[in-house]
């Protein structure tokens, strides 16, 4: 960002948003609620949606077989050295319900992107510390 006298100015390409859910039933009323809420909340954010990736039926239930998030953490790697790229769940629980949280967050990681949720929530500040000490110095200090 670069500060004029209006204040911060965006430079360069607008953070690109990969949304991601999973959903195991046939009724599909609450996926299209949760996925409008992302759409909504990029948008709020200015952010650029490359697009939805569903993991559904099974798909949604078993932890090791999640092809689409695998395909979205392929598709973010492409974009990961050329703008700033997320994975947009509406809640943490689209990602999961078991405490396997920590590794859906890790793959998102490892693509050179981070997790958000439409509540305002992202790992940054986890992966930031998580980071090589040779790169503490140039955090912001709050």
């Amino acid at each position: 960002m670069t500060k004029t006298a209006a204040g911060p100015v965006a430079v360069g390409p607008p953070p690109l948003a990969f949304i991601y859910d999973r959903h195991a039933t046939s009724h599909r009323a609450p996926m299209d609620l949760r996925l409008d809420g992302c759409r909504n909340w990029a948008a709020l954010h200015g952010w650029e949606i490359a697009g939805i990736w569903l993991d559904l039926g099974d798909n949604a239930l078993i932890e090791d077989d999640r092809p689409q998030f695998d395909g979205l953490c392929r598709a973010m790697e492409l974009y990961a050295g050329t703008r700033e790229v997320l994975c947009l769940v509406h809640t943490w629980e689209r990602l999961t319900r078991t405490g396997a949280l920590p590794e859906y967050l890790r793959r998102v990681a490892a693509a050179g992107g981070y997790t958000a949720t439409c509540q305002g929530d992202d790992d940054r500040q986890a992966l930031a510390a998580e980071r090589p000490a040779a790169h503490a110095g140039s955090r912001e200090q709050s």
